[in-house]
């Protein structure tokens, strides 16, 4: 399954994350999104103040946890009067208040008229998040000082949420978001990169320091730009590090999400006040760099306020200052305003992925990133595919089953599987309802059928095994009654076995007297292969090509065996290969061509 990581602001990354859902759904892969925590404006801003700036904003938190929640609980929130859907209302809630016993009063009477549907466990924990923030000590009824002075105008309720949980809980915010994630019932999958207290300065061409995050944001001024920006502990500049303050006890860290990740995306968005706050985290770059992940930088549409007269290139080139942007491919709109259309800096990808100069199309921008993560320059090639593990896999859970009915359904192509003729013949009679007739070798290659006429015919005689072998493995105690011969005569299976390795060395010896001609393998989980010593997927491979007219430069072929297995030696061909761990990651790659 494929492990994919945003870095991401507070929106910023919105059509991104739409876009992996719409293509792939929510369950084939693992989405992990980084983001930090220093928005230090409106509510968020005086719910820090609230709680003697102890603690980080939670707007930005919030924010991708309602992205998470609305793409998560899509169904649900179809249904007006669902928990999900008065959830979604709540978190998303901003009102005015007078005073603080207005807004309290408010509040608790949103609570109490959805707590039925809300259920009472959740509505008790957001009652007890309310009277936190609220009061010093709710049973005598002091209200908190810190309240005092307070505006309740265009206040989210969820950052009150938010901000009393993380105070609850060791003024931890990335806590706070395990917890909060758990009321809404969605994956806990946004990662502050570290949680220590910390606020954004920001310095610009002329000297002059921005002390607001919210005036960086805001910032719009071209002849005066922007030309760093600070983190501030106790009023001193300060470098936090990559998951420092976090308590890696109860949550992953993210050194371990970017070692692990396959895709590494950073989102587009408000890069001075959001993004490179991130990226200046010390041991990032070092992670990064030594990161396999395929990397994107996804680019604005549009100048961004915080850099307003800064083109894609001198973006770039400012990352390049806390990350290393040699590996990084930039993904451009080619519809977005001159300055922001193009990168020559690093390798770039492009197209027309929105129409709308500030937002990016989700499918539109997902699929050009995904074609080219698999290196799909053009469909006009034949794919040959493995089944078992690949396409399929009899072995999975119920849900790694389903995906694997979808597989069938969705490939298009040639079959070339190392199993027997009779399981591959079943997977199609039973799983296969595409119209497309398909072309189908088992037994590594030589048996041939289709999904329209199920005789099975063989591809070449060459590689049938002599019956005096077959006799010659059976006289040998262990293997009785297990021997089977498949494939039409190409392949002797003994199994089940246990001990196999040695195991073989008895089959091995008993091939000794064949000058090398035979060749003993161990297959599967509980099986030792016997075969003519150069027949493999490869070899039959090259004759299926031949058969179908293909050249090296036609095939791709799709399996999860290219790098370390059955399949390994198939590159040496010349053909291209892609490699697919499970039938999840096969299921991917099946969307991404389909688009």
């Amino acid at each position: 399954m494929y492990n994919i990581v945003i870095f991401s602001g507070g929106t910023g990354s919105i059509a991104i994350q739409e876009g992996f859902s719409a293509i792939y759904g929510n369950e084939n892969y693992n989405l992990d999104i980084v983001i930090n925590a220093y928005d230090n404006g409106k509510s968020t801003g005086i719910c820090r103040k609230i709680f003697d700036s102890k603690i980080l904003g939670p707007s930005d938190l919030r924010k991708n946890h309602m992205t998470q929640f609305k793409i998560q609980h899509a169904l649900a929130l179809k249904d007006f009067s669902s928990k999900e859907s008065v959830l979604y209302r709540l978190f998303n809630l901003r009102f005015n208040a007078s005073s603080k016993e207005e807004y309290y009063q408010k509040s608790c009477k949103l609570l109490e008229e959805n707590q039925n549907v809300i259920g009472d466990k959740d509505t008790y924990y957001l009652k007890g998040l309310l009277d936190y923030f609220f009061f010093e000590n709710i049973h005598n009824g002091f209200w908190r000082r810190t309240l005092e002075g307070v505006q309740f105008k265009d206040f989210s309720i969820a950052n009150v949420f938010y901000a009393a949980s993380a105070a609850m809980n060791g003024y931890s915010l990335r806590t706070a978001g395990k917890d909060m994630a758990t009321v809404l019932g969605i994956k806990d999958n946004v990662h502050l990169i570290s949680d220590v207290n910390l606020f954004l300065e920001a310095r610009t061409k002329s000297g002059y320091v921005i002390h607001d995050e919210g005036n960086i944001v805001e910032w719009d001024n071209p002849d005066d730009k922007i030309e760093s920006v600070m983190l501030l502990k106790d009023s001193q500049e300060y470098i936090p590090s990559v998951d420092e303050e976090t308590d890696l006890s109860k949550v992953r860290s993210i050194k371990n999400i970017v070692e692990e990740a396959d895709i590494i995306i950073f989102s587009s968005g408000t890069q001075w006040s959001s993004l490179i706050p991130s990226y200046m985290h010390s041991g990032l770059r070092k992670i990064l760099s030594a990161s396999k992940a395929k990397k994107y930088i996804v680019m604005n549409n549009i100048e961004d306020h915080d850099m307003k007269g800064v083109t894609a290139d001198e973006i770039v080139d400012i990352l390049g200052r806390y990350i290393s942007v040699e590996d990084i491919t930039a993904v451009v709109n080619d519809d977005a305003v001159p300055g922001m259309n193009n990168v020559s800096r690093i390798r770039s990808i492009s197209s027309h992925i929105g129409g709308d100069k500030a937002k990016h199309n989700p499918v539109k921008l997902i699929s050009l990133l995904m074609k080219d993560y698999f290196k799909i320059t053009t469909m006009d090639r034949t794919f040959i595919y493995d089944l078992d593990g690949t396409l399929w896999d009899e072995r999975a859970n119920n849900r790694g089953k389903a995906v694997g009915v979808e597989n069938m359904n969705l490939f298009s192509g040639i079959i070339h599987s190392g199993n027997n003729y009779e399981h591959v013949r079943d997977a199609f009679k039973y799983l296969y309802h595409q119209d497309a007739l398909v072309q189908i070798y088992s037994d590594f290659g030589n048996v041939h059928f289709t999904s329209g006429d199920y005789t099975a015919d063989l591809l070449s005689m060459d590689y049938v095994v002599d019956p005096k072998v077959v006799e010659e493995l059976e006289k040998i105690e262990a293997f009785k009654g297990k021997i089977n011969v498949r494939g039409q005569g190409c392949v002797v299976t003994i199994k089940p076995l246990v001990n196999r390795e040695n195991l073989l060395k008895k089959a091995q010896n008993c091939l000794k007297s064949y000058d090398g001609r035979y060749v003993a393998r161990i297959s599967g989980h509980t099986s030792i292969d016997v075969m003519y010593h150069d027949y493999d997927k490869k070899t039959m491979l090259k004759k299926i090509m031949k058969k179908h007219g293909l050249g090296q430069d036609d095939v791709i072929f799709v399996g999860n065996e290219t790098i370390d297995g059955a399949e390994a030696n198939i590159a040496e061909l010349g053909i291209r290969t892609i490699q697919v761990d499970d039938v999840y990651e096969c299921n991917i790659l099946l969307k991404t061509l389909n688009q």
